[in-house]
């Protein structure tokens, strides 16, 4: 009797395997990807403001700010700008963090940059009259940035108070009254002979102070 003898078949291709596995790799690239555009980098030091929308940090190079586009030096309200970002950032550390477009045609890096404290630079520029949201690109914090500009237009402040009676700008108002030694920071002895201290997120001498911790309130 002649009994019927199945062989492992080799070296056919499996339709249903092969489109499994391709199905796995593409998912796994997605999710890289997905990884990449959205991860922070590392907290990193900056080493100089160049203007109000750019830096230079260590490690990375030159940084060129998400959505937001400042007045150059040698327009209305550029060397204000540039202060500005100076006290908020210069010698600080800060972190980093990507859009879908991670440099521009001049191969600076393009980021949203944030201090340790939870500050979100970019928005800062853009709520104080400092920048104008930058048109011509997409980018993921768009709509806010235009409510923020809208704001800020409406109330005359920084650039869109030049040439009329503008507001005074909050910032710079709150280093003349806390800053007493002229540095660009506030620290806590200055926050308590103001009365102020512990200093809440919401405050605006915040921006100012370093919270060690993170937590929203310094000078307890």
């Amino acid at each position: 009797m002649v009994r019927n003898t199945f062989l492992p078949l080799t070296g056919i291709p499996n339709p249903r395997a092969e489109h499994k596995a391709a199905s796995g790799v593409w998912l796994s690239l997605a999710v890289v990807l997905t990884c990449l555009v959205s991860a922070p980098a590392h907290a990193q030091i900056v080493e100089k403001v160049i203007d109000g929308d750019s830096l230079r940090v260590r490690g990375v190079g030159e940084v060129r700010f998400i959505g937001v586009d400042t007045p150059e030096w040698n327009e209305p309200f550029g060397k204000e700008a540039s202060a500005f970002t100076r006290r908020l950032v210069e010698g600080r550390q800060v972190r980093l963090q990507y859009d879908q477009q991670r440099t521009d045609k001049y191969g600076r890096t393009l980021a949203y940059v944030h201090l340790p404290n939870g500050v979100f630079v970019n928005e800062m520029l853009i709520q104080h009259g400092y920048g104008r949201l930058m048109e011509r690109f997409p980018f993921r914090h768009r709509d806010r940035f235009q409510r923020y500009e809208r704001e800020a237009r409406h109330a005359g402040l920084g650039l869109w108070g030049v040439g009329r009676r503008a507001q005074q700008i909050p910032p710079p108002s709150v280093l003349g009254r806390y800053d007493d030694n002229g540095n660009g920071r506030i620290t806590c002895a200055e926050a308590r002979r103001h009365g102020i201290a512990p200093v809440h997120r919401s405050h605006p001498a915040y921006v100012y102070m370093h919270d060690a911790n993170n937590d929203g309130i310094v000078c307890r």
